[in-house]
């Protein structure tokens, strides 16, 4: 067994015996793990830093999550229109002729889309991907300020008003 640990092998088993702590987890204060890094010979500043990062991720990773269940939700949507509205053009052609003759094209031609939609919604490495997010992201700040805006009027209308 090695005397001296490096800095990963020190994150491993901090983690793991925090994991395998019995009692409720307990929440610390920010001025609690600084000191905690401070005696880890981590500077503050450099533990602000740090903190701030954290704090970045963890909004993007939120951004993300809610991103993802848009996307997602987007999806099934587009399946479902899929399934109905191909069902019923599939009905309508085996009713008219006995069996599948027009009512392959829009079901093969709109299933590649829906296959691409696939491929775009699941395949989160991509460049398309990172694309959506941006432009998703651009559209939420939008939304925001807008109600944000909106509020702002309405305020000052009934203000005026009264």
């Amino acid at each position: 067994m090695a005397d001296f640990y490096d800095e990963e092998q020190v994150a491993q088993i901090l983690h793991h015996a925090l994991s395998q702590r019995n009692s409720t987890p307990q929440k610390l204060s920010l001025e609690q793990i600084s000191e905690i890094a401070a005696e880890l010979g981590v500077s503050r500043a450099d533990f602000l830093v740090a903190e701030q990062q954290w704090r970045s991720q963890e909004l993007q990773n939120t951004e993300l999550a809610r991103f993802d269940t848009f996307k997602q939700r987007k999806f099934r949507d587009g399946v479902l229109k899929y399934a109905i509205v191909n069902g019923f053009l599939v009905t309508i052609d085996l009713f008219s002729s006995g069996h599948l003759t027009w009512a392959a094209y829009p079901l093969m031609f709109w299933g590649l889309g829906i296959a691409l939609d696939a491929w775009a919604t699941y395949q989160k490495n991509s460049s398309e991907y990172a694309k959506q997010f941006e432009k998703w992201q651009r559209k939420q700040q939008r939304d925001r300020l807008t109600a944000k805006l909106t509020d702002k009027v309405v305020s000052k209308v009934s203000e005026w008003l009264k």
